[in-house]
């Protein structure tokens, strides 16, 4: 997968942008607040139809504009034009090659991308439904059963919650209405819960290898995988558990409340682990994504480096340049405040690079 080329109208900072990827690393250029880190953010919107950093559509279009567009080639064996649009007040819209897409959903996994930013610490520091995301992109990405599943998952939870609420405010409880959500709950929690599982092991595989390569020491990282399905009937427990759901109104178990604890040596890297050793972790456990959507894709992603050489020691960052260099990695896109570190680190490698200053 590769992107030949990229336009942005009232997009964040950007009023009017065009841009061509003609080299195997494009490395964007320029001060902070020049919307270096915005073109990334275009590009994954392209590939998920969500914003990395932001999770509401207006903000993603120009101060005091109504509109914004983002419009892309993409070349994996045949040539993909598409085009988003966003509108205050509207759903945003995407077209492939001039047809409009029904569900954004339906998009999803036509073109991969893999993003690397200082901002993924919270995958170790943060909520459990970073790292819930994570894993959920990870595998929709290359499973469209799992993509179904979860939508269908999360539709079904939204409505099983909004009828424990009607059940609090009547004060009236019908186990029949509740079994009904749950008979439609338990195989998408079952199918979701197995998948999770598979991934992560072959995830956590693939991420002890680069770990190794970030590492300075022999701490050994892993990661842990929390559930209430490990172990347990999803249908009991929901079952069991409805006296609290009737008093919190909402579903307290299931796979909604998942997490992954990432370890060091057997305790919470969150708290014991260094900040060095947080960044090896991040850029190791992305790389194994990379690697996971690789194998299973046939083909190669497109990799998104957010100032991510401004944010690590130079040891580590020749090691990630080192690998960046090899033919593991398709097409990668790279900002940077100094086009001089990038260049001292890429100078002799056999890889094209173009450099493209804001």
């Amino acid at each position: 997968m590769r992107i030949q080329h990229l336009s942005l109208f009232q997009f964040k900072n950007h009023q009017s942008l065009k841009l061509d990827f003609d080299a195997d690393i494009t490395c964007i250029t320029g001060n902070n607040g020049k919307g270096k880190t915005n073109i990334l953010d275009a590009i994954y919107l392209l590939s998920t139809c969500k914003s990395y950093f932001n999770s509401i559509d207006y903000q993603l279009i120009q101060h005091q504009e109504t509109t914004a567009s983002v419009i892309a080639r993409f070349m994996n064996g045949q040539q993909i034009d598409l085009q988003l649009t966003l509108e205050q007040g509207k759903k945003k819209k995407l077209k492939k090659n001039d047809k409009q897409y029904d569900k954004l959903i339906d998009h999803i996994g036509l073109v991969n991308v893999v993003m690397i930013t200082p901002d993924d610490i919270e995958l170790v520091i943060g909520h459990s439904d970073v790292r819930r995301k994570f894993i959920d992109i990870c595998i929709a990405q290359i499973d469209r059963v799992y993509l179904n599943s979860l939508s269908e998952y999360q539709k079904i939870l939204e409505q099983r919650n909004s009828q424990l609420k009607l059940f609090s405010k009547h004060k009236h409880f019908d186990e029949i209405i509740i079994e009904s959500y749950d008979q439609k709950l338990v195989p998408l929690a079952n199918y979701i819960f197995k998948k999770r599982v598979e991934v992560l092991g072959i995830l956590n595989a693939y991420f002890s290898e680069y770990y190794k390569e970030f590492s300075s020491g022999d701490e050994v990282l892993t990661f842990n995988y929390i559930s209430d399905l490990h172990g347990n009937d999803y249908a009991a427990l929901l079952k069991s558990n409805i006296d609290k759901d009737l008093v919190l109104e909402r579903t307290n178990t299931g796979i909604h409340k998942d997490d992954v604890v990432f370890e060091i040596d057997n305790f919470p890297l969150k708290k014991f682990g260094s900040q060095g050793q947080s960044k090896a972790f991040i850029i190791a456990l992305k790389l194994a994504q990379y690697k996971y959507l690789s194998d299973v894709l046939g083909t190669q992603p497109i990799l998104l480096l957010d100032d991510m050489f401004e944010k690590i020691d130079e040891q580590r960052a020749q090691k990630l340049i080192d690998l960046l260099a090899s033919n593991q990695f398709g097409q990668i896109l790279i900002t940077d405040t100094h086009s001089d570190r990038v260049k001292k680190h890429f100078e002799n490698g056999n890889k094209s690079i173009k450099f493209v200053d804001l």
